[in-house]
């Protein structure tokens, strides 16, 4: 159907009815696809070849109708994803998101606000910085802390070290991160942003050093130290250490509060990515894992993760407030003067009762008005919400975690501090075989796994091995789900240890 625009199209009568019209069929497609989600297959069966083939041709020359391209989504994009909305995904942490933030998020895309300038926005701007309070009271911060809503942890960690290197080298970002040789600490657990971090910085990727970790994949701060006083000796300059609160191969956490006490010994910056296990803090009887987080000068939280609000949206907070951002982000485009009769905020750089710009606090200047989704989140279920579903997750994956320790042939790598759980499938054939037939094994059965359609779930590398890395990861999940997920790896472990004897 040719459903080229008229000009009697182009009212707002006819935009209204036009959202009537698909906004039925949208919120029965997703209605569908949620009632669905138990009974599909976790992963598509389709070729990368075959999908391309699947979309491909020109640019159509004459319109579709909505109605018929929602269909056409329905048959080819939504049958062929991956659903990780799904009760047997085990994978990374891409939780369904919730109801009340999906649609938010249509709200969002209807109003289409730029978050950047208060004028383009001005009640997100409001909500953002009502969640960023919630935020910062939810990780023990004090009154003065601040922060930006970002577009993931990638983002947020590369603000964090911005703010880190500023605080190093004052003149950095007005004159290049020339002069001293500034060195980052981390895991070698920590998320790979921050290598692309220091890149991007111009710290220089040399220049992180990645620390060893304890049989729990936690840094250990021996070493830290270690490296610290090296790399005085020889003339380097340490900015910032980092400190990883759920890291995404094994979900450890590392020891917050000394790691702080470093920090403050040394006078860097202490950065802490809470970008998965920040929601332990929801929980008075797990929250205890994030004991010193609320002395970082920085932190990282991902909501599109533990917290179920759709992809995408990250926080970035800073312990000194909204000054620090400003120091590292400010500027004064002439089309975005935000003289409005006062002055920018109140003395300490914190938002008051003036209008705040949200560009001058990170690099973005087009920005999605992410703080509509995780208000409605944070509303709609509120600390005790996300403290029952924390708590429920964290216990299926201990009882996960014991079911797989009592199977044969299965041995836990690490032990469970949040809601992820690693193992290996390690039979007496395959036990004392080399490292790169055990990896195999491995691999074999997550492929095994994946191609039944029954559930999914990633592998790692921990300890130089292979390693199947299980995340109870929806709120969808129930132990029935879990049981399923154990009898189908005992099952399909014979048979990929089989499969790597047979060779190829």
């Amino acid at each position: 159907m040719d459903v080229s625009m008229h000009d009697d199209d182009l009212t707002a009568a006819a935009l209204a009815a036009e959202h009537r019209r698909l906004g039925s069929a949208a919120t029965q497609l997703v209605a569908d696809y949620a009632a669905a989600l138990d009974g599909l297959p976790v992963c598509s069966g389709a070729t990368a070849a075959e999908l391309r083939e699947r979309f491909a041709g020109p640019l159509p020359e004459r319109g579709t109708d909505p109605l018929e391209l929602l269909d056409a989504l329905a048959r080819d994009v939504v049958a062929d994803a991956t659903h990780s909305s799904s009760p047997r995904y085990f994978g990374l942490f891409n939780p369904a998101p919730l109801p009340v933030a999906v649609w938010t998020d249509a709200l969002c895309s209807a109003l289409n606000q730029n978050a950047a300038a208060w004028r383009q926005s001005p009640t997100a701007t409001a909500l953002e910085e009502r969640v960023l309070r919630w935020l910062c009271d939810l990780l023990g911060y004090g009154d003065g802390a601040f922060g930006t809503l970002t577009s993931g942890g990638s983002e947020a960690n590369l603000i964090g070290l911005k703010c880190a290197r500023d605080a190093a080298a004052g003149t950095a970002a007005a004159a290049g991160p020339g002069g001293a040789q500034l060195r980052v600490y981390a895991s070698e657990q920590a998320h790979f942003s921050l290598v692309k971090g220091v890149d991007v910085l111009g710290i220089g990727r040399d220049n992180l050093r990645r620390i060893g970790t304890d049989a729990r994949f936690r840094i250990r701060v021996g070493e830290l130290r270690a490296a610290i006083e090296a790399d005085l000796a020889a003339g380097l300059r340490p900015a910032c250490v980092v400190g990883v609160a759920g890291t995404t191969s094994s979900g450890a956490v590392d020891p917050l509060d000394e790691l702080a006490d470093v920090a403050a010994e040394y006078g860097l910056w202490f950065h802490a990515d809470a970008a998965y296990g920040g929601a332990l803090a929801f929980s008075a009887a797990h929250g205890g894992l994030l004991r010193g987080v609320a002395r970082a000068d920085s932190a990282t939280l991902d909501p599109h993760k533990w917290m179920s609000v759709p992809f995408s949206c990250g926080v970035l907070l800073t312990r000194d407030g909204a000054r620090v951002l400003r120091d590292a982000f400010d500027t004064d485009p002439a089309y975005l003067d935000d003289r409005r009769g006062g002055d920018r905020g109140s003395a300490d750089g914190t938002p008051d009762e003036e209008p705040l710009d949200f560009f001058r606090l990170g690099q973005l200047g087009t920005r999605r008005a992410n703080a509509l989704k995780l208000w409605a989140a944070l509303a709609g279920l509120g600390r005790d919400g996300y403290r029952r579903i924390v708590e429920r997750q964290l216990d299926l994956t201990r009882y996960l975690a014991a079911e797989l320790a009592a199977a044969e042939d299965f041995e836990p790598v690490g032990d469970v501090q949040t809601a992820v759980c690693c193992v290996r499938y390690l039979p007496a054939a395959v036990r004392d075989a080399p490292a790169a037939t055990r990896d195999a094994v491995q691999r074999t059965l997550q492929q095994r796994v994946e191609r039944g359609g029954r559930a999914w779930v990633a592998t790692t590398v921990l300890d130089g091995w292979r390693a199947l890395r299980i995340n109870v990861n929806g709120f969808l999940t129930r132990r029935a789900h879990v049981d399923e997920l154990v009898a189908l790896l005992r099952a399909e472990g014979p048979r990929a240890a089989a499969d790597v004897s047979a060779g190829p």
